[in-house]
C-alpha cells in the first residue's frame, strides 16, 4: 500500500519555468488583439483620421504648386546663325495662381548661352499672377502652356472645394452623431464616401488637363531635338490624391459605430433591407 511519503518520492519535484521573453512585434500584436474597441476609442480614431483628411484636402486648394512646369520663352538674343534664342523658365501653377522665375541651367549649349543678364530683371524674378478666369488679365506674354493649363482648372477647382466641403460636413455629422447617438453617424459615413468621390473626380480632371496640354508639347521636334517642356506634380496633388484612403477608413469606422448600436439581427433589419 502506497503512502504519501512514497508518492512524494516518486513524483518529480516541480520546476518553475522561466518566463518567455516576447518580441516587440508580439507585444504590440497581443496588445492590439486584447484591446477593447469601445465606442469612444473607435470614435477617437475616426476623429483623428478625419482631422488629417481635412488638412489633406483643404490646404491644397489655396496652394500654387500643384504642378511644376518648364517652358521656353523667346528672349531678345540670337545665336551665331542669327536665330532667336529661347530661355527656359520654371513655372508652378495651382487652381488660382500661376508663378514664374528664371533658373540658370547647365549641361546644354543653348542653356549655356543664356545668362541672367540677358533677361530683363522683371522677367527673371519670381512673379505670380492670379488665374485669368478671375482677373481677366491678358497673360499671353507671360506663358503659353502654363496659361493653357490654369485656364482649364475652373471646374476641377469647384469640384475640389465641393468635395472638401462635403467631407468637412461629414466630420461634423460624425461628432454630432456620436454625442447624440443619432442617425447622423450613418450620414457621416455616407457623406465621407460622396465627398471622396467628388474630390477624386477633381484630381482626375486635373491630371487630364495637364496631360492634354503638356503631352503634345513634350514630343521631340522635327529635327529630333528633345523638347524643353516638362512637368512634375507637386505636394498638393499628392496630398489630395492620398486623402482618398483615410476617407474610406473614416467611412467604415462611422458605419461600424452606427450598426454596433443594434447588436441583434432583428434590430439591424429595421435599417438594412
Amino acid at each position: 500500500m502506497m503512502t504519501l511519503s512514497t508518492i512524494a518520492e516518486e513524483c518529480p519535484p516541480h520546476t518553475k519555468r522561466s518566463p518567455v521573453k516576447m518580441k516587440l512585434s508580439e507585444k504590440v500584436s497581443k496588445a492590439f488583439v486584447e484591446a477593447r474597441c469601445t465606442d469612444n476609442i473607435l470614435f477617437s480614431s475616426a476623429a483623428s483620421i478625419g482631422s488629417c483628411v481635412l488638412l489633406l484636402q483643404t490646404c491644397p486648394v489655396l496652394m500654387n504648386n500643384w504642378v511644376h512646369l518648364t517652358e521656353p520663352r523667346p528672349i531678345n538674343k540670337t545665336n551665331e546663325n542669327g536665330e532667336p534664342l529661347e530661355a527656359v523658365f520654371d513655372y508652378n501653377a495651382g487652381y488660382f495662381e500661376v508663378c514664374r522665375e528664371f533658373v540658370k541651367r547647365e549641361g546644354n549649349e543653348s542653356y549655356a548661352m543664356i545668362n541672367l543678364d540677358d533677361i530683363p530683371k522683371l522677367d527673371a524674378e519670381y512673379r505670380c499672377h492670379l488665374n485669368p478666369l478671375f482677373s481677366r488679365q491678358d497673360l499671353s506674354d507671360f506663358s503659353v502652356a502654363s496659361l493653357a493649363v490654369i485656364l482649364r482648372l475652373g471646374l476641377p477647382a469647384l469640384l475640389h472645394m465641393c468635395g472638401a466641403f462635403i467631407c468637412s460636413l461629414a466630420f461634423m455629422l460624425g461628432i454630432a452623431g456620436h454625442v447624440r447617438k443619432t442617425v447622423y453617424t450613418l450620414l457621416s459615413s455616407i457623406s465621407y464616401i460622396c465627398g471622396s468621390i467628388v474630390l477624386s473626380t477633381a484630381v482626375l480632371m486635373f491630371v487630364c488637363v495637364v496631360d492634354d496640354e503638356l503631352a503634345p508639347r513634350m514630343k521631340p521636334n522635327a529635327a529630333g531635338e528633345p523638347s524643353k517642356f516638362s512637368f512634375k506634380y507637386g505636394a498638393p496633388f499628392y496630398s489630395s490624391s492620398l486623402s482618398f484612403v483615410p476617407v474610406q477608413i473614416c467611412a467604415c469606422l462611422h458605419a461600424f459605430l452606427y450598426f454596433r448600436r443594434y447588436p441583434t439581427v432583428v434590430e439591424k433589419l429595421k435599417f438594412v433591407p
